[in-house]
């Protein structure tokens, strides 16, 4: 079995490290996700909002909502991350001296560095936002913590997604 230590020294296999069909289509699905956790994290932010000014419990749909969001969230996380291992392994074959090469490059350093780090302080976010709310003792401290964490992390998404506008970092729609 090859070590950890070898592969940054020597390289991982020059070959794409899964099935390019199944590559395409995590893309896509990766892609295409973005939509309903974009949706269901509009919607925690907008129920905890109507809570907060009702002085409503955190309860019914920002609780439910809040839930969903991070789930969606999570799934999000774990696509990107295969996606971010075959990037990674296809652009630098897990050689270090290659790394530097690669940053070199605008759009490799916005998927490898960028993206990737934005998303990940989104996901915290997002995990923070709803821990704090659960375990907040009234509603309304439990509503304001999703709102504004959620809220956070929905500007770090909006900014970190490579939007079809995006010029040459841009993906798609799906």
């Amino acid at each position: 079995m090859v070590g950890f230590k070898t592969i940054l020294l020597n390289g991982a296999n020059e070959g794409l490290p899964i099935p390019e069909s199944m590559y395409t289509g995590l893309l896509h699905g990766h892609s295409g996700l973005r939509y309903l956790l974009l949706i269901a994290l509009i919607i925690a932010i907008v129920a905890a909002y109507r809570n907060v000014k009702s002085g409503g419990a955190y309860a019914g749909a920002a609780k439910l909502f809040g839930l969903i969001t991070m789930i969606l969230t999570d799934l999000q996380l774990l696509i990107g991350l295969v996606l971010w291992y075959v990037y990674m392994d296809t652009r630098t074959h897990f050689k270090i001296n290659q790394f530097k090469d690669v940053i070199s490059n605008n759009t490799a350093r916005y998927f490898l560095v960028e993206h990737f780090i934005m998303m990940l302080l989104a996901v915290l976010s997002i995990h923070l936002g709803y821990r704090m709310a659960k375990k907040s003792i009234t509603g309304t401290a439990a509503n304001k913590a999703q709102f504004r964490w959620y809220l956070i992390a929905l500007i770090l998404i909006l900014i970190a997604i490579p939007w079809p506008f995006y010029g040459n970092l841009g993906r798609g729609w799906f």
